[in-house]
């Protein structure tokens, strides 16, 4: 069985970055073990970026390095058209999620991105992406 595809949204990243051992960082983890491949996009890539040097955060360069290590060269994708959200900022995600087989973004705040308009887009907590791991036997 081939490992799921997902998308993260920003704030699951920075969550990560933020909690050691918490939830998104598990979701983190099971990416640079294996057990999902992570999909971006040229323009996901540029917002994790940005918002991990923010100087609020004071992330050292080295832990910022680190975490964009996770996003392998083969997790890239090209987004798909994706309906317009309430934030514009939102829709690569959306975007991006579309162009991958298993249409699956992971975000702290699945308000932005309803039902209605994301689908056929899972969007999934990260308590339910961990959940979806420990039951893929992952």
């Amino acid at each position: 069985m081939s490992r799921p595809t997902w998308v993260i949204d920003t704030n699951v990243l920075i969550s990560a970055a933020l909690t050691a051992g918490g939830t998104c960082h598990r979701v983190l983890n099971a990416a640079v073990e294996g057990r999902v491949q992570l999909a971006w996009s040229a323009g996901i890539l540029a917002e994790y970026r940005a918002v991990l040097v923010r100087p609020k955060f004071g992330f050292p360069e080295s832990i910022v390095a680190s975490l964009l290590a996770a996003f392998s060269p083969e997790g890239q994708v090209t987004p798909a058209d994706a309906p317009q959200l309430s934030d514009r900022d939102d829709e690569v995600f959306l975007a991006t999620a579309l162009a991958t087989p298993d249409q699956v973004l992971v975000t702290g705040n699945a308000a932005h991105f309803p039902k209605n308009i994301c689908h056929p887009v899972k969007i999934l907590t990260p308590a339910m992406a961990l959940k979806s791991i420990a039951q893929s036997g992952g």
